[in-house]
């Protein structure tokens, strides 16, 4: 059955936005999803770039059962970056997010997470608990929103402050900025995620100099990483790749200082501590990381 007809001129409430390339396997799980949810004010928008599995014929399938759905071919060869920037400029939303084309959501996602920014107009973003998956089976789940506190407080460097406590003590995927619903307004005064490898973290940082976050303290949006087979080719290329993510890290910073510009001079200085200091863990965790993958295989 068509969901809810969508005039060219009309602003649904809910853009997702879907950059996909040749996700044939799983998305139509992924789309599925989003015709279940119970809030029905949204558009799916898929960013095909250059798809050559059938990811384009099962998209357009969807698209042609519902308007809501809407496929759109980049038509040209996109870094997975400006593919994802592709799929926000398409997107005509209130409310925004980024959306795999291997995750799913529970029926209830945009219901609870738009409720949520209602209740709280200040915030710019809304997290919930996700559940992860690698190569199937499901990782132990991770509420550190809850645990540790969120992004809440009212000077725009002691969010990022606190964001940066969540992001190195909340454990993996403690907080997932990218994947969480924004206000599209205010989002589109960031870098979004273009420029440098590091750019969600960069996203994630200037959002919370924009405002506050909200969290809803329940499972509800699903996501598959990335196998963990890794072959000894693949460790040492990424040994050797180490002083690249070096310098993609430090421009991540720059990029979010230059975002903080606008801070009285003692809240940029104690924010400007905190981001090296961070980065400096990062690396020295990064570079253990790497020492420990390379002797293993010795």
């Amino acid at each position: 059955m068509a969901g809810p007809t969508h005039t060219l001129d009309a602003r649904p409430l809910v853009s997702f936005g879907l950059p996909v390339r040749n996700g044939a396997a799983t998305i139509a799980q992924t789309i599925e999803s989003i015709l279940a949810q119970t809030l029905e004010d949204w558009e799916l928008v898929i960013s095909d770039n250059l798809s050559a599995d059938g990811t384009s014929e099962i998209c357009a399938s969807f698209a042609a059962r519902d308007q809501r759905v809407r496929h759109v071919p980049t038509g040209r060869d996109l870094t997975q970056n400006e593919n994802f920037i592709e799929a926000f400029r398409l997107a005509r939303g209130t409310f925004f997010r980024w959306y795999g084309d291997d995750d799913w959501m529970e029926p209830t996602y945009a219901e609870r997470v738009v409720a949520a920014m209602d209740d709280c107009p200040k915030a710019v973003l809304c997290t919930t608990v996700q559940q992860c998956y690698r190569d199937g089976a499901p990782l132990p789940i991770n509420d550190a929103v809850s645990r540790l506190g969120g992004v809440e407080g009212a000077d725009p460097g002691s969010r990022v402050r606190q964001l940066l406590h969540l992001l190195e003590r909340g454990g993996f995927l403690g907080i997932d900025p990218l994947y969480s619903l924004v206000r599209r307004e205010v989002a589109a005064g960031t870098g979004l995620t273009g420029g440098h490898r590091y750019s969600d973290f960069s996203f994630a940082c200037e959002l919370a100099l924009l405002g506050p976050f909200t969290h809803v303290p329940e499972l509800l949006a699903h996501r598959r990483l990335a196998g963990s087979a890794r072959t000894n080719a693949t460790v040492v290329a990424a040994a050797d790749a180490g002083w690249r993510r070096y310098i993609q890290r430090e421009i991540s910073l720059v990029v979010v200082a230059r975002a903080a510009r606008t801070l009285d001079p003692r809240s940029r200085l104690r924010l400007g501590v905190a981001l090296v200091g961070f980065a400096a863990r990062e690396h020295a965790h990064g570079l253990r990381r790497r020492v420990r993958a390379l002797a293993s295989r010795l």
